[in-house]
């Protein structure tokens, strides 16, 4: 935040370096968030061009997706100042990723539609040579969504990081207290948390939607858990067992927590919690 120079180098040089892409989105995040989106873009177009790189020469688009993807979710929450617009932009790019998925990772994704080939075949005899037929024609629209929710989520992070430098710099405090509000309106949550449920039933395509579409959810619980934990002032030692589990149970976990966050739309429960 010294300068454009400083962050040009900062941006660039994370972005040139293996597995740093993250802090290079989340800097220029900082800057779209704290200056605008004519000094971030600057800083983004320099940053773009290692990114590029190892998209063209390792045939990795993962730094540039996120890179751009968290500046463009900056300057939708800059402009906003709401991470309900946010997330749900969120989603939305996630579903351009996803359409890019054959284009960008096709080797990567053929690898998963190959892995999921063989174990439908493996259960051919119990469940019927219709049915994993028809689950062999959707498998890489599934895997498509599995691969962009991850770089959504790692989008997502990138600005939360972003938002959390910003408030660490100009507005201590801020940030905690934006984040353990957040809740997800129940005119969007409902609906959509009944696509995840359902729609798959309904036309097996939105089967690749579950994944983008979980990622909000999955912000808003875990909003919700550090909001309980900030106004019950519990121990910040549920915090560490809590994403403790997440790493060792986390597909299990992951379910309660989009459908607490699904519940809490409607119910609002710290709101309901007496301090």
């Amino acid at each position: 935040m010294k300068g454009q120079k400083e962050a040009i180098i900062v941006a660039t040089v994370s972005a040139a370096i293996p597995l740093m892409f993250w802090v290079s989105a989340a800097a220029i995040s900082l800057i779209v968030l704290r200056k605008g989106w004519a000094q971030g873009l600057a800083v983004l177009f320099w940053a773009v061009l290692p990114a590029s790189a190892w998209l063209v020469l390792k045939n990795d688009p993962t730094p540039i997706l996120v890179i751009a993807g968290s500046a463009i979710l900056a300057y939708i929450l800059r402009t906003t100042v709401s991470w309900t617009y946010t997330l749900f932009s969120g989603v939305v790019l996630g579903l351009v990723i996803s359409w890019l998925m054959p284009l960008l990772l096709a080797d990567v994704l053929k690898l998963f539609v190959d892995m999921g080939h063989q174990f439908l075949d493996q259960i051919a005899a119990q469940t019927g040579n219709e049915v994993t037929a028809k689950l062999k024609e959707i498998l890489p629209g599934i895997f498509s969504g599995v691969l962009a929710s991850a770089h959504l989520l790692a989008i997502i992070a990138s600005l939360i990081l972003g938002r959390w430098w910003q408030s660490l710099l100009y507005n201590p405090g801020g940030f905690k207290t934006e984040f353990h509000q957040l809740i997800l309106p129940k005119t969007l949550a409902v609906p959509l948390f009944f696509v995840m449920a359902f729609g798959g039933e309904l036309n097996p395509a939105l089967l690749s939607w579950i994944p983008i579409l979980a990622i909000p959810f999955m912000i808003a619980g875990i909003a919700l858990v550090h909001g309980v934990v900030g106004k019950k002032k519990m121990s910040v030692h549920w915090l560490v067992a809590f994403y403790v589990s997440i790493f060792f149970i986390g597909p299990y976990l992951s379910l309660l927590i989009i459908l607490m966050a699904s519940l809490d739309s409607i119910f609002d429960f710290r709101a309901r919690i007496k301090t």
